[in-house]
């Protein structure tokens, strides 16, 4: 499926696949922008899958991927490729950028936990991550490999992205809240503003990545 532009007919989805072969990893991901959040997800990492149902679910961006990794090694590899092809497919989805609202803030609650998150669909990739754990795993995934999925998703999407977990106790609380509230930032962030007429939103003219 290839990326459609805005400026094309509204009827046209904004959808995209990516494939990524390596001799560490070998990954697919699908994604249509104007979805539901319907998902399917088997990437041999549960807690990923978990997480990424999630993402789907909550910014209804339509999610399929698939992962064979190297997990006898560890977890890293498939974790941050599995960003890294997830947010390729984001930005060839996103084309042009014409037209969406680019920007996206929220402060997601999830029992004692309160995360924020903002992003700037902006073409300029950078991750700010201020999010803490108090335990080395959930389930069998390292808690270090969530700052590296989000930078790989980050840097190949092409966004600007804060994620701050403000407090919590939970570390399952502080790991999902951290990817619900980027799902509902995104959601709102490449969302069609009718009042941009069809414009890239900067005055540059451009958010090329």
């Amino acid at each position: 499926m290839n990326a459609t532009s805005l400026t094309e007919p509204s009827h046209v989805k904004r959808t995209a696949t990516i494939e990524r072969k390596t001799k560490e990893t070998d990954i697919t991901a699908t994604v249509n922008l104007d979805g539901t959040g319907a998902y399917d997800v088997k990437t041999g990492v549960g807690f990923l899958d978990h997480m990424l149902e999630q993402l789907a679910r909550h910014s209804a961006v339509d999610i399929t991927l698939r992962a064979k990794g190297d997990l006898h090694i560890d977890f890293h590899h498939t974790v941050e490729d599995s960003g890294i092809v997830l947010g390729q497919a984001v930005a060839k989805a996103l084309g042009d950028r014409a037209g969406i609202t680019r920007y996206g803030d929220v402060h997601l609650p999830m029992d004692e936990t309160l995360t924020r998150a903002a992003i700037d669909v902006s073409g300029r990739p950078y991750l700010i991550w201020d999010v803490k754990f108090s335990r080395d795993k959930l389930g069998e995934m390292d808690t270090e490999l969530f700052r590296e999925w989000f930078q790989a998703f980050a840097q190949n999407a092409g966004i600007t992205l804060h994620v701050a977990n403000l407090y919590g106790e939970n570390n399952h609380h502080i790991a999902e809240a951290c990817f619900k509230a980027l799902a509902r930032a995104l959601r709102i962030a490449v969302t069609v503003d009718p009042r941009q007429a069809g414009r890239v939103p900067s005055t540059k003219g451009t958010l090329s990545v």
